[in-house]
């Protein structure tokens, strides 16, 4: 867990991309072609596709996180240098009557 957020997010994307090459080229475009696959065309279709379509929304929320998360830490940043810490006195004496 020492690694950066932006080091963990190119490993997701990089991770992403393997995953979409693996679904795509390999059982979109090579298994699902076959002459009779094992489980037939139609399931290799599916999960080819399956496999390709996570992998390309998986790419999308990281870079989503990366980027909102660059934008929240500036947010906090900004708000802690315009807020000021002030302390109200405690004013016992003027409260109290006696």
């Amino acid at each position: 867990m020492s690694r950066s957020i932006a080091e963990r997010g190119l490993i997701g994307i990089i991770g992403c991309l393997i995953l979409f090459a693996f679904g795509y080229f390999f059982v979109l475009n090579y298994v699902s072609t076959l002459e009779d696959p094992p489980l037939g065309n139609t399931v290799y279709i599916l999960f080819g596709s399956a496999i390709s379509i996570v992998s390309v929304l998986g790419v999308v929320l990281i870079l989503k996180f990366l980027y909102d998360h660059k934008k929240k830490k500036e947010r906090k940043e900004r708000k802690r240098k315009k807020h000021k810490l002030f302390y109200l006195k405690d004013n016992k004496k003027n409260n109290n009557p006696e």
